[in-house]
Formats: structure tokens, sequence, C-alpha cells
């Protein structure tokens, strides 16, 4: 049987990579510091749970209940609460039975049943059914809810094999790209779905209840008493604040006001995480990179996408912004990928002066261009080593940001302009689901208007891999015409760290987000 590969903290961090880089910022003996897998109850608390309270949390990011099939930073707090996937993967790619209980895969791989938790309810009080399953993956693979996952879906039929039994076959095999889209994809309500776009109507099967909403502002949940599993959730609640100012949410940190921050960088992190009131919380990991509209000048010649990729200094990126956590690959995949090829990771090294002899040799000194990014703190931090590179290497960039709301639409569409900064958790998938779920991967309808015949080739022949001596030589060939195109060039990947009271305990941390269903506020 193909393996399936793991993907770990920040993909291409290793767990010794990532405790030196916690030394090196003073943290790894902070008595508070602990991994998501203690947060999520494996070592964590020695108190018992406490029932009560309400959590409140904060994001840079507002929330979208409109984007519910996919990752969005604003998301992370609410969208495993109110709901539930099949399974939740933890940050050592451990399957968490939720809405499933039971699964296996035939027929080479390119089936999977999974059998359904009884006794389910949503929250109208409605049961949870197998057509319950059928119609969530079929709205996902019509492209609703924002969904990035499926173009890896196409030619899967999804049917109810049973009252509680849902059976899922691909022309393709399924044994690395299955989990990670179970993973993303919650069970919606097929009655009031449509209200999940303005958040008028949020309904799920999860621990808590969508209560009221203010767009942009704040969210609240509250506890779902008629949840599936007896004696959960222990709190009460969990409140949600936007806070889009770095210096406001340490604040709201330090004064109590607020439990958990998304949204900090691990350089922020640190100053609030260097006592035993705060832990620094790393899991799973986001992959940073910059795309080209390789379809209009100045970035339709090569020789100045390869240019950029020489001219960014990654340990910069890494020291000034990343707090020594990240990894600086030139390849969009982690390290743990099957058949990653680590002889082409480091294609591009700073060179400023190979970069300014490929400006010259395109023609493009003194060009000027905008570099679109999220009007949030990490991505401005990064725009301003990245302008400072390219300008030391004779180009003019000059700033657009936009908000998350206006920025996807135009990256989905390929409107972002001449060059953009992305940030995505996709970091640690499969290749082989990765050349879907990124919008810069696709073989078409990507986001830098790229299209090329032999790319689409060698992506579909390595989603079609099915042992791990092809799928390495695939990867390989795929990854060289990556590097080669440069129509997208990574310069990080680092694990997501948020800051959080050390009064909260037994937090489930998904790639997508986190479950409190256990959580509990210890006294």
């Amino acid at each position: 049987m193909y393996p399936t590969g793991r993907f770990p903290l920040g993909s291409a961090l290793s767990r010794r990579t990532l405790l030196g880089g916690l030394s090196a910022l003073g943290l790894a003996n902070v008595v508070g510091c602990r991994s998501a897998v203690e947060e999520s109850g494996q070592g964590g608390g020695a108190t018992k749970p406490v029932r009560g309270g309400t959590l409140v949390t904060t994001v840079a990011a507002e929330p979208v209940p409109g984007a519910y099939f996919t990752g969005r930073p604003g998301n992370i707090f609410w969208c495993r609460n109110v709901l539930e996937t099949l399974l939740i993967l933890d940050e050592n790619d451990k399957r968490i039975p939720l809405l499933a209980t039971e699964w296996s895969l035939s027929e080479g791989n390119q089936t999977f049943t999974a059998k359904l938790r009884e006794g389910v309810t949503f929250h109208s009080g409605r049961p949870f059914t197998a057509d319950d399953v059928v119609f969530s993956f079929e709205r996902e693979m019509a492209g609703d809810g924002l969904a990035s996952f499926n173009g890896a879906m196409e030619g899967w039929q999804v049917k109810a094999t049973g009252e509680h039994e849902v059976t899922i076959t691909s022309p393709r095999p399924l044994q690395e790209i299955v989990w990670p889209i179970l993973d993303v994809t919650p069970i919606i309500d097929k009655e009031t779905y449509q209200g999940l776009d303005d958040g008028s109507k949020v309904i799920g099967t999860g621990p808590f209840v969508w209560s009221s909403y203010q767009a942009g502002t704040e969210l609240k949940m509250t506890r779902n008493d008629s949840y599936w599993a007896d004696g959960l959730p222990y709190l009460d609640g969990v409140e949600i604040t936007v806070i889009k100012d770095s210096t406001a949410e340490l604040a709201a940190l330090r004064s109590g006001r607020v439990q958990i921050a998304g949204g900090l960088s691990t350089v922020d992190t640190q100053t609030i995480t260097s006592g035993d009131s705060f832990d620094l919380v790393a899991h799973h990991g986001l992959l940073y990179g910059m795309g080209f509209d390789v379809s209009q000048p100045p970035f339709d010649k090569v020789d100045l996408r390869h240019a950029v990729a020489y001219a960014i200094d990654r340990d910069r990126i890494n020291n000034q912004v990343m707090g020594g956590l990240a990894s600086s690959p030139s390849l969009p995949w982690g390290e743990d990928a099957t058949g990653y090829p680590a002889e082409l990771a480091n294609t591009y090294t700073y060179d400023p002066d190979k970069a300014r002899q490929l400006v010259q040799k395109a023609g493009a000194t003194g060009a000027q261009f905008t570099i679109a990014l999220h009007n949030q703190p990490v991505p401005r931090r990064i725009y301003e080593i990245i302008a400072r590179n390219l300008s030391d290497v004779g180009l003019r960039p000059s700033p657009r940001e936009l908000s998350i709301a206006d920025f996807e639409p135009l990256r989905s569409t390929g409107k972002l302009g001449p060059a953009y900064l992305i940030w995505s958790a996709t970091a640690g998938l499969p290749p082989a689901l990765m050349v879907d779920a990124l919008t810069e991967l696709r073989p078409s309808g990507n986001s830098q208007n790229y299209s090329d015949e032999k790319y689409a080739r060698l992506a579909q022949a390595l989603i079609d891999s099915s042992d791990e001596s092809t799928t390495a030589t695939r990867l390989r060939a795929l990854s060289q015409k990556v590097l080669d195109d440069a129509f997208f060039v990574p310069y990080s990947i680092t694990p997501i760290t948020n800051a959080r009271a050390s009064s909260v305990r037994d937090v489930v941390i998904g790639r997508y987000g986190r479950t409190f269903r256990t959580a509990y506020l210890a006294k």
C-alpha cells in the first residue's frame, strides 16, 4: 500500500528546528511554552476540567462566514466550533474522529467509506444523516463557500450507502489527499446553508451555537446544550473580537480582556510569552510567497521573475518577522512530502548581484509596479523587506494594501496586478493536493494568468501517482518546472504561532481552526 505522508509542524520544520528557534528567542525554557499536542490534552493540564466561563479571543482578520469551505485567518476560532467536520487532523497529523467514527480505503485506494456518528442533531434539532454529508460535498465540489480543494475532487462520486454511511469513489488514488479534504470540509445544514454567505443563518452540529454577529467587529457563540458528546462543551460561550492593530491586540492580552490572540507575528508573541502567564502555541504551517501576472509587463519576462527570486533576503524575513522559526525553501512543498527533491530546495538564495544582472538582462531597470498585499501586520513587515530588496537591485515597487474581503476575489480571478504577496495554510499538504488547493499552483485558472501545457501534464502526472517511486520522480520533474518558470516564488514556510493565556486548557488544534469542545478555563 502506498504510504500516507505525515506533514507535521511547519511542514519543512522539524521539531528540533522549532525548539532551536524557540531557544534562540529565549522561549524554550518558558514554563508556559507548550506544544499544540499538550494544548490538545496530551499532557497539558494537571487540573480537572472546569465548567463555565466565556473564552474571549481576538483575531486580526475579520471572520468570513461565507468562506466555510476554506481556511481563513478570521475563521479559526468559530468555524470548527459551529460547523463540524467528519474528522480533524491535529498538529501531528493524527486523525481525530468527529462526525465519522471509523473509515477505510479500498479498491486500490480509490474508494473511501466512512461510518457516521448516530444520534447527532443540527442546532435546529434536525437529525444528521449521510444525506447531509453528500449535500455538503456536492456544494463544495460546486465551488460554494470559497472552496479551495474542489479541483482535487474532480470526478468524485459521493453517495449515501446507508443512513449513517457514506462512500466516496474517485478516478484517482485517495490515500494522500482525502484526509486534508475531510479536514477542510464542514458539514452544513441543507435547509439554511444560504444564510452562511452573510452570517444571517449559521447552523451546524458543533459544540457551540452561532449566537450574534456584527460583520467586521465581533462574533459570539453559546454552549450547545444538545451536543452529541455527553458533558461537553465545558465553556458557556466563546467571543471573538476583531483587533487589526498589533499593539492593541497585545494590550488586550496583557489587560486580560482576551485570552487568545490570532494574527500576531512570532516576533510580536515573544514580547508577551516571556513569562508564566502566557504561552506561545506553534502548530501546522503557513506558506508565504510572491506571485506575478506573467501575461503583462514587466513580469512577462522570466529573467525578471528569476531576478526577484534571487533578490529576496529570506534570512532577514525569517529573523525579523518569523522569529527564527521559518525555513526558506525555493519550493512550495514541505520536506516531509513523499519524494521531496531536497537537491532543488535551495535553488534561489539571496544574491543581489545576480538579481541586478538579471534585471538588466530583462531590460527592466527602474521598472515601476505595485505589489498587492493583505492589510495585516505580518504581510506589511514582509513587504517592507522585499521592497527594500527589490529597490536595491534597480526596481521601483509600491504597496497596494487590500482587506482580505477585497484581496481574495481579485486573487481568484487573476486581477491583483503585476505582483502580490500571499500567505496560505497549505504548507505541508501533499503536493498532489497543493497543485489544486493553492491557487498559484493550479495548471489553469490560477492567479498569475500562467498557462503551460508541460506544467499541466506534469501536475496531472503527479496527481495520478500510485506508488512512492513514481511520486518521487514526478515531483522532481514538476519542481524543476516550477523553479524554471518562477511564476510563483516561495520565500518562507513557518509554523502558525498564537499567544494565549496559560489558564486556557485542552484546545484541539487543526490545520483550519481550533475546536473548543474540550477546552476550559483553569482556575
